[in-house]
């Protein structure tokens, strides 16, 4: 009888068996017309089957043809260019031919559905970007003090709606683990492990280990040479880890950042032992400087950490089945302990999770699809009446002025939950138990009350703004962009004179649910 490790291991490499199995699932979901499950299957077919086989080119071609049938023509051609390349049977070329030309007759003729559009059109920085960080704004400088430690200002008066920041984790995960409220379990066939794209699931597998997908050869090429070399053998273990995973991928990153050098990483470690780092410190201008990766981890590695006790933790079971690296623990156990303790004390406080949308046509709402981190928005202090509100589009982390910043005044995001939502003894127990500061802000020492206890000052605002929120989910992306617009001048006008009130509440969540509208997928798969 196959034990459970021998079944576990069956369910991780390639298999001519579930790569044949999963794309006739596939086929009966193509024919009842479940594109989304299909595409899942073909994907899962693709990610088992052996290099350049013909399980491998008949998944591909599968897959072409629910692109066509969901009129994407350009995705069917790519996916018949894939089947062609790896392993298809010339003597079936003829299907591929014909349907080749059905696609190019039906993109000649303008029957193509278009593609949604890149949310970084609106997406943008407010003001001129610091020429060193071109991911933040020039508005923002770094400051520090003995109560507040590190933290971000404003040198100029900042509206609301202004954009501050959009920053791309440099460290993140694909999170798998369909244990974790919001995960899907699918996300490693549906999204690519490097960028966390979805791109209409239009993946390529890694050619050696069946839970990896990618969305472009670039993607892939960057995974391997970045930490998917040392990943690739225990990828399911990881996948299964928890909170390992992240500081073991941050770890596998850094160990390519120091040229495979174990003695190197320990160097950079310890240079920073004796010194605070923070991304200000480092010129990010030039995106292939080499020197970029090394000074993202120092930045990570200067991030604020608790004192917790990881010892339950112990990365040692991961490092003793790896095929390259068990040699290395072996050699540098004490060194790695140390590292990875500081990774996973880091991550408390400083590591996020990234959400995006569901592409499946009856389900589209936010799940989470991995875990990064952001050195930068990471020196953002937290307020329980925030002024600033982090937003995440694709896997970056957009930084949007939700209530007017003065010149001089410091940058509040919210840890947890607001003022509004939440009484002051119950987020000041979560904030101390989680993050070991009792908070003192604005909405604390004053006693903010929470929505329904709200006074209103102007009973027309907050009319208006009640039935506008109604009306959001009917709204359009162009519609959402203008009322956008029209809420922030109406926040940034009367918030002076009214906050805290229910209308300027009702105002701040409106304009949340307007960036949603305009940055969640309007093609969808049914």
């Amino acid at each position: 009888m196959m034990n459970k490790m021998q079944a576990d291991k069956n369910d991780t490499v390639k298999s001519y068996e579930r790569a044949e199995k999963t794309r006739n699932e596939g086929n009966k979901f193509f024919l009842e017309k479940s594109f989304f499950d299909a595409l899942l299957k073909y994907n899962e077919s693709l990610s088992f089957a052996e290099r350049a086989s013909e399980a491998l080119g008949l998944a591909y071609a599968n897959r072409s043809a629910v692109y066509y049938e969901m009129k994407l023509f350009g995705k069917s051609l790519h996916n018949i260019e894939l089947a062609r390349l790896n392993g298809y049977p010339e003597k079936n070329y003829h299907i591929l031919d014909k349907r080749t030309e059905k696609c190019k007759s039906q993109i000649e003729s303008g029957t193509e559905v278009k593609l949604d559009e890149n949310p970084f059109e609106f997406i943008k920085l407010s003001n001129e970007v610091n020429t060193k960080l071109p991911f933040v704004s020039n508005s923002l400088e770094l400051r520090s003090s003995e109560k507040f430690g590190r933290y971000i200002v404003s040198n100029r008066d900042l509206k609301v709606g202004d954009i501050v920041a959009i920053e791309r984790p440099h460290f993140k995960i694909i999170k798998t683990d369909s244990r974790y409220d919001g995960c899907d379990g699918t996300n490693k066939y549906q999204r690519c492990a490097y960028c966390l794209r979805s791109n209409l699931l239009d993946l390529l597998p890694c050619p050696t280990c069946a839970l990896t997908m990618y969305c472009s050869d670039q993607c892939l090429k960057n995974a391997l040479n970045e930490y998917h070399n040392y990943e690739c053998p225990i990828v399911d273990l990881l996948h299964k880890s928890g909170v390992m995973q992240m500081a073991m991928i941050t770890f596998f990153r850094a160990l390519s950042i120091s040229d495979g050098s174990i003695s190197n990483l320990e160097q950079i470690f310890n240079e920073i032992e004796s010194e605070s780092h923070s991304v200000y410190d480092f010129d990010f201008s030039d995106p292939d400087n080499r020197a970029n990766g090394k000074n993202y981890l120092i930045s990570l590695l200067c991030l604020a950490r608790n004192d917790k006790d990881y010892r339950n933790d112990s990365p040692e079971k991961l490092f003793k089945v790896h095929p390259a690296l068990s040699a290395m623990w072996d050699s540098h156990e004490a060194f790695i302990r140390k590292f990875i303790l500081r990774i996973l004390q880091i991550g408390d406080s400083n590591f996020h999770g990234i959400c995006g949308w569901s592409l499946r046509k009856y389900d589209q709402v936010p799940q989470m699809i991995g875990i990064g981190c952001y050195p930068f928005i990471s020196l953002v202090n937290h307020g329980c009446a925030p002024n600033v509100n982090r937003i995440y589009v694709e896997d970056k982390m957009m930084l949007l002025v939700e209530r007017p910043i003065r010149k001089g005044e410091q940058l509040f995001d919210c840890y947890k939950n607001t003022f509004f939502i939440q009484p002051k003894a119950d987020r000041q127990l979560t904030l101390l138990d989680n993050y070991g500061f009792l908070c003192d802000c604005v909405a604390c020492t004053s006693d903010y009350p929470v929505f329904h206890r709200l006074k209103t000052v102007d009973r027309s605002i907050y009319k208006a703004a009640r039935k506008g929120k109604d009306e959001l989910p009917k709204l359009d992306g162009n519609l959402a962009k203008k009322r956008f617009r029209d809420y922030c001048e109406t926040v940034q006008k009367h918030h002076d004179r009214a906050f805290p009130s229910a209308e300027i509440v009702v105002l701040q969540e409106s304009i949340l649910q307007c960036i949603s509208i305009v940055i969640k997928p309007k093609l969808v798969i049914p």
